[in-house]
């Protein structure tokens, strides 16, 4: 399989329909050392901060894979596999649950079941969007889009697959919080930080054995730090209880 593109997180998938955007420098990185005042557990913060930070990751994750996709139309030809990757990017990045849940707990049937309603939503759009003109009848036939319910139904009959993605991004929040409540506490900042970067690659790497996200791994860094700053000024221009 093909490595994956870097692309900026603004700029729209690139499909077979659509030309490709010119190649844009990756943004630059933000000042790190706000995560020495990110929440605490038990905080006000805690909960509508990290919440945000979980689905600006997920929705990350979910174009960098739509554009892999669409740039390796190959696995197309194995569907089994390729359905998988089209349910997990068409699902809404789970929104968070009070409690430390910020991403879909496999565990969880019913939480399963709304992810799947959700990509059941998206899924007959990006079945339509998919150019398969070049395959056989037969190849084609897995992709129209009057099928996209049954793309769902044998994913949630067959989860191995996608329980390796919702993990992947259940194990990326939790590094997130690993860092930011035990080990910036516990240990010099530059320590922290390679651990936490040293573990968004290799869970980044693990996302599935069809491609490697891992060299997303700073930018997946990138966008967790911004939400962060957008939080603590939002947080700064709120008018002071009287």
């Amino acid at each position: 399989m093909g490595k994956l593109h870097v692309m900026p997180s603004p700029d729209p998938p690139v499909t077979e329909q659509s030309p490709k955007a010119a190649k844009q420098e990756p943004k630059a990185m933000p000042d790190l050392t706000i995560w020495k005042s990110a929440p605490r557990e038990r905080t006000q913060e805690y909960f509508p901060v990290y919440s945000k930070i979980s689905r600006a990751m997920q929705a990350a994750m979910r174009r960098w894979v739509r554009t892999w996709f669409h740039a390796n139309p190959e696995l197309l030809q194995r569907p089994h596999s390729a359905y998988p990757f089209l349910v997990y990017m068409c699902t809404t990045p789970f929104y968070g649950r009070q409690a430390n849940v910020f991403t879909y707990d496999v565990q969880r049937t019913d939480v399963l079941v709304k992810a799947y309603r959700s990509a059941a939503t998206r899924l007959k759009g990006e079945l339509e969007a998919l150019n398969t003109r070049r395959f056989d009848w037969f190849t084609r036939e897995h992709y129209f889009a009057y099928r996209s319910k049954h793309v769902v139904e044998y994913v949630s009959k067959n989860q191995r697959s996608i329980y390796r993605m919702f993990n992947t991004e259940t194990e990326l929040m939790d590094a997130i919080l690993k860092f930011t409540q035990i080990d910036i506490p516990s240990m010099k900042f530059e320590d922290a930080l390679a651990d936490l970067r040293r573990s968004f690659r290799v869970n980044l790497r693990r996302f599935s054995k069809e491609v490697d996200l891992s060299e997303h791994a700073d930018e997946l860094l990138r966008i967790a730090t911004e939400i962060l700053l957008t939080s603590e000024a939002e947080a700064s221009s709120l008018p002071l209880a009287a």
